[in-house]
């Protein structure tokens, strides 16, 4: 019986090819875009899954009452530890981590790491793998350090690096060496090693006795809000349990300063990846799926229209078999078959096609895609079940609507209990198009919102802008003064029109604040500010416009600090119109300080939020800095990249040359959207393709079955173009109603989503006409190409056609 089952469904395969290819190809499509969407989805989701614990593991999370006041994503340094030491009975483990950024050495190799200056469990606490080392103590002593393989090799030339001395620059004008006590194995990307960026940390150095910051690494300080946090809770304990000693922590230990504005909470590690960045990734998650579910919604739909269009050519065998005693199972199995048959052939062209596609979507998402043959079993059932799931959803419907035909107007080839086939097809293709124009929409107002991030005004000019870091970080008077004079000499070179130090750059809030209270100020209470140190010649570099006053040009250097430049957000918050000349009075310290220049606003930091109040801090009058950034005037960009690097190492020779440029740091704080702006693009090639698909296979079934009629116009006296129309305009009514239904949808969403950023377009008519005119036309040019033909084929011949 089954033998027959496939001998039936390759001959009605076979013999109506057109149709068959149709549905495969649009399968084809659905199947390796799911393909894809599910490997990327499933790499996202395992984001953390190889921590030891996982479900138990957990980062502290800070709210501040008052903005500015502190970052979110670190908590006071001792907080983690005083949680296991007072409640061991629910707190299992901690960590805490200062993430650093500094020249490490072995010999005549000096490269710019990340440093993690860390709590000595962290290989046991999450299970991270060991090339070489101890995994129960990985740090022997107070002068170990672990190191990935990766550096081990740059450093070394080998990964075995064990017992042998790296030299860490410090901020105090000093080194300090540390023996290598274990090499970690290259990880997975997590929440622990990659928590603030993707770069993670190439050397962990223990807390105790350790000297990169003058002050100690101040890891028992409850003034100290800078340390990341992660604990470990007890089998069975929730956050929930932990609202109350965590509360009750911080209202015993924490300062006068403090008291009363942080609220911490726990956020579980093992999807804090997800959530991060306003859950960028689980809403990247959630559009991919919503694309992949839709572009395999169109080709099921193809399928089915395809399906029961061309039901009539089977109705007579359908009633002879029911004739020749075959139940109403037996006929719904035939063509549940025929669906899996066309599902698994679409499936095998999705295997060649993912391959094909795979380096494209690489590109596209920036995350890695395995080959196929490096699926897993999760990944081999989860394209199995799509691909069945696919054949039956498919072949249900067609298989129960003409399984129910009555036996004799079956026999007779007449449809009875498919009449309802032909609504169904066009509320089917309304569906369709509907589905087609939201994403069409949808993606160009994506597109137009990602186009406005890099033509909007943002207030300072990024182009030829090249940024080096700023080694060696000698974070006093005397390494301020080595690191102006290396600045003096790099502009010296002709390409260079202007250079700045800074410990920031327009590219995030800064961490670093000032508490100000204006003079005449009723009430004690300060202003929480966020501030960049600087030195005079930042304003020119970056391009940014002064509203009054100058940039610390009049500076001439203090005891103690006696200026401050604002921008116009901040003299507003201070409640000043012109603020040149007024005073503010520097909470924690007691200095005055001067305003001498107020800035336009600019967007220093994401679109996603508002501009807020800025403050300029002197470089020299907190000896802190992290760039140096070059302003170039110059077409021949590699020449004075090689210039810069010449004049690096001359004046500079232990230090490692590192920079990137301002448009591509940019470029990159968007990365996230311009990958939606991709990933929307190719969603709505696909479906507009698939739905081109639909439309022209049910056109073709169509106009074969009208044949007859046609020829009867003619002959009547109709002309082409009344044909044509004819065909045309039963289309246009549904492309009508598909966009009735549709344009509402697509601003919900679209508006949604603008809804993340402060500054966004705002929605107009043009791209709803554009998609509207451009349905209309594909799909009227595409009716009409199949018409034409058959409307100017002779009568007698179409007459002749059976």
């Amino acid at each position: 019986m089954f033998k027959n089952y496939i001998t039936v469904a390759v001959r009605h395969l076979t013999r109506h090819k057109l149709f068959s290819l149709i549905n495969i190809f649009c399968l084809a499509i659905g199947i390796t875009f799911s393909m894809l969407i599910c490997v990327y989805v499933l790499n996202e989701l395992h984001v953390n899954a190889d921590i030891k614990n996982i479900n138990h593991q957990y980062i502290i999370t800070s709210k501040w009452k008052v903005n500015n006041m502190g970052l979110d994503i670190t908590t006071l340094a001792p907080l983690p530890k005083t949680l296991k030491d007072e409640y061991p009975n629910l707190v299992a483990n901690y960590y805490r981590f200062s993430p650093v950024t500094n020249v490490v050495s072995a010999g005549d190799n000096h490269f710019k790491e990340n440093i993690s200056i860390c709590d000595t469990n962290l290989v046991s606490l999450y299970g991270f793998k060991l090339l070489y080392g101890n995994e129960k103590s990985a740090f022997k002593n107070n002068s170990s350090a672990i190191i990935t393989e990766a550096l081990s090799l740059k450093l070394f030339g080998n990964k075995s690096a064990l017992n042998k001395t790296i030299t860490i620059t410090n901020t105090t004008a000093s080194k300090q060496d540390y023996t290598v006590s274990a090499v970690l194995k290259t990880m997975l990307y997590n929440s622990v090693n990659n928590f603030l960026g993707p770069d993670g940390y190439s050397v962990f150095l223990p807390f105790e006795g350790n000297k990169f910051f003058a002050g100690g690494s101040q890891v028992e300080s409850w003034d100290n809000g800078n340390v990341v946090g992660m604990i470990e809770l007890k089998p069975g304990v929730l956050p929930k349990d932990m609202v109350r000693p965590i509360a009750q922590t911080l209202a015993l230990h924490e300062s006068n300063y403090i008291k009363g504005n942080l609220q911490a909470s726990l956020a579980p590690m093992k999807d804090y990846y997800l959530k991060d960045n306003n859950n960028a990734v689980q809403k990247m998650i959630n559009i991919l799926c919503f694309a992949g579910a839709f572009i395999l919604l169109m080709a099921v739909i193809n399928f089915i229209n395809i399906s029961i269009g061309t039901s009539s050519y089977r109705l007579k065998e359908i009633g002879l078999r029911k004739v020749f005693g075959s139940i109403k199972m037996q006929i719904i199995i035939q063509y549940i078959i025929e669906s899996l048959m066309l599902a698994f052939i679409a499936g095998l062209i999705s295997i060649a096609s993912y391959e094909l596609l795979r380096p494209l979507f690489i590109g596209l998402l920036n995350t890695n895609f395995d080959h196929i043959w490096q699926f897993g079993f999760k990944e081999i059932c989860l394209l199995f079940l799509i691909v069945i799931g696919i054949g039956i959803i498919s072949g249900v419907y067609p298989a129960f609507v003409l399984s129910s035909s009555n036996v004799i107007n079956a026999v007779k080839g007449k449809l009875d209990t498919v009449k309802g086939g032909l609504m169904l097809r066009k509320i089917l293709l309304i569906i369709q198009f509907s589905i087609a124009i939201i994403i069409f929409i949808s993606a160009l107002n994506v597109s137009k919102q990602v186009s406005y991030f890099f033509t909007r005004d943002l207030g300072y000019n990024k182009e030829q802008v090249v940024v080096l870091t700023a080694f060696p970080k000698q974070w006093d008077s005397a390494g301020v003064l080595k690191m102006e004079t290396v600045r003096d000499e790099l502009m010296q070179i002709p390409a260079v029109s202007s250079a700045s130090l800074s410990f920031e750059i327009p590219e995030r809030v800064p961490p670093n604040t000032l508490n100000l209270i204006p003079e005449g100020s009723t009430t004690n209470q300060p202003i929480i500010i966020p501030t960049i140190v600087a030195d005079e010649n930042y304003a020119t570099t970056f391009g940014l416009k002064m509203k009054e006053g100058t940039f610390f040009h009049n500076y001439k250097g203090n005891s103690v600090p006696s200026q401050v430049v604002l921008n116009e957000a901040a003299a507003k918050a201070l409640g000043w119109g012109s603020a040149i000349g007024k005073k503010v009075r520097m909470q924690m310290a007691g200095f005055t300080l001067t305003v001498t220049g107020v800035v336009k606003d600019f967007n220093y930091s994401s679109m996603s939020t508002a501009v807020g109040p800025l403050a300029f801090m002197h470089v020299k009058d907190d000896n802190t800095y992290r760039y140096l950034t070059l302003k170039l005037n110059t077409s021949n960009i590699s020449k004075a990249i090689t210039d810069l690097k010449t004049k690096w190492k001359s004046i500079s020779p232990d230090s490692p040359f590192e920079y990137f440029f301002m448009e591509d740091n940019f470029k990159s704080q968007y990365q996230s959207e311009l990958d939606l702006k991709k990933a929307s693009n190719v969603a709505t090639v696909l479906n507009i393709i698939i739905v081109l698909l639909g439309v022209f296979g049910i056109v073709a079934f169509t106009l074969t079955k009208r044949r007859k009629e046609i020829a009867v116009r003619k002959v009547l006296g109709a002309d082409i173009k009344n044909i044509i129309l004819l065909f045309i305009k039963d289309y246009a009514i549904l492309i009508l109603i598909a966009n009735i239904i549709a344009w509402p949808l697509a601003y919900i969403i679209s508006n949604q989503w603008l809804q993340n950023y402060a500054y966004r377009i705002q929605q107009n008519i043009i791209p709803f006409l554009f998609v509207t005119v451009f349905i209309f036309l594909t799909v009227f040019i595409l009716i009409t190409l199949q018409c034409f033909k058959v409307a100017s084929a002779k009568p007698i011949e179409s007459l002749k056609y059976e």
